[in-house]
């Protein structure tokens, strides 16, 4: 669209017969306004028990992140208590959700190295009063080569997490874990942990090579 159609959608109403109420970019904001107000009537019923939802994909850049702390969000919109536990290094869902993630903050590393109880690393974030998170820091980078020499290195996660669960009061509604991009034991943590596995994929072919990866680890575990 040029500058000059852009001055014309902006100052020139479109008449019923116009061509610019059929443009892909019209088509397009009709439908977010239809889903949109079908969204503000939709009705929600919250899980009974937690449903720990791991986020993964062995390749990078698929949007595991932006799905995870996305959904995070609106499940805390709609009244859902909602904690994500960021186990990628990077620490990308700790930043998007607002919690401090520097070196020396208490993080899942040292649930899952040091036997710290989830509870004292949990922080609240800003964003919501229902939105929790369990950060990630840089530490976290080395946990893979750490877990190798530790008793039950497969299951310190979801230990860490059914002790938590078991002893608060106000369990949330949804665990959601953020994976890095790999399928080592940080990620197998997170399998082990959770009963359910949100896969973002590409739509292309070398993706879908990597996803039946992904299912044959999943069936393994």
């Amino acid at each position: 669209m040029t500058e000059t159609e852009v001055f014309h959608v902006k100052h020139s109403p479109a008449s019923d017969d116009s061509p610019l109420d059929d443009t892909p970019l019209a088509r397009e904001l009709a439908d977010l306004s239809t889903r949109r107000r079908a969204l503000e009537h939709a009705s929600v019923t919250l899980p009974t028990a937690t449903r720990i939802i791991t986020v993964s994909n062995q390749k990078g850049g698929v949007g595991k992140t932006t799905s995870a702390v996305n959904l995070a969000a609106a499940l805390a919109h709609v009244g859902a208590r909602v904690l994500v536990i960021d186990l990628d290094p990077q620490g990308n869902a700790s930043t998007a959700l607002g919690i401090p993630h520097s070196a020396d903050t208490p993080s899942i590393y040292d649930v899952l190295i040091d036997d710290f109880p989830l509870a004292d690393v949990v922080q609240s974030s800003p964003e919501s009063d229902l939105l929790q998170c369990a950060p990630s820091t840089i530490h976290l980078a080395g946990a893979e080569i750490e877990l190798v020499s530790l008793v039950a290195r497969e299951h310190r996660l979801r230990t860490a997490l059914e002790t938590y669960l078991a002893a608060t009061t106000d369990a949330p509604h949804f665990v959601i874990i953020d994976c890095p991009p790999s399928l080592g034991l940080l990620t197998i943590n997170a399998f082990t942990a959770a009963s359910e596995v949100l896969i973002p994929i590409q739509c292309e072919y070398y993706a879908l090579e990597g996803l039946g990866q992904l299912m044959g680890s999943v069936e393994m575990i």
